[in-house]
């Protein structure tokens, strides 16, 4: 419990009106992280995908020139 006031009143108030509100907080940067950091890694596999896409094209491309001559 937290206490305030001062004098001869005293008030107080739970600590879950602190609990709550601090895990919904913990919970949305958590999520929010979790989506930046997945987000992030599949940005960087297309990039890896595309990359060995293009030497593969590069590969075959050679090839064909290659029976050409």
């Amino acid at each position: 419990m937290v206490d305030y006031g001062s004098g001869p009143i005293k008030e107080s108030i739970d600590n879950s009106v602190f609990i709550v509100p601090g895990i919904i907080i913990g919970a949305l940067f958590a999520f929010f992280a979790y989506k930046l950091i997945k987000s992030l890694r599949d940005k960087e596999k297309m990039k890896q995908e595309k990359k060995e896409l293009k030497e593969k094209r590069k590969e075959k491309d050679q090839a064909k020139r290659t029976k050409k001559k």
